[in-house]
């Protein structure tokens, strides 16, 4: 899964959304996030964002990152406010991706 967004602090930051669960999320972006970190995210899913209140769980710099290139950071975020109605667009996304997986994880026929 890889999501555009953006994170809106004192400073905005683009991310990418890497994982994504009811409770929080895996981002990618090109700064070290502050652990405890009170901002907010949007992630672009379909025709409108999906906003949340989120807290710096933690972040660490991206080990997989070519090192030619500017250092990537990681960030894990933990989901703080969703309203109901971004919580079930939230549920609905993951249901999609979860069958999608599993569709594309079953054997031929």
């Amino acid at each position: 899964m890889r999501l555009a967004g953006r994170l809106a602090g004192r400073v905005p930051h683009a991310v990418t959304v890497v994982d994504l669960s009811l409770t929080g999320c895996l981002v990618e972006c090109d700064v070290l996030l502050v652990p405890e970190a009170i901002l907010d995210l949007a992630m672009d899913i379909g025709a409108a964002p999906l906003e949340a209140k989120v807290k710096v769980a933690e972040s660490c710099v991206d080990g997989r990152a070519p090192e030619k290139k500017a250092p990537r950071y990681l960030a894990g975020l933990e989901f703080l406010a969703l309203t109901p109605r971004a919580a079930d667009r939230l549920r609905r996304l993951l249901d999609e991706e979860r069958r999608r997986r599993q569709r594309a994880d079953a054997p031929a026929q």
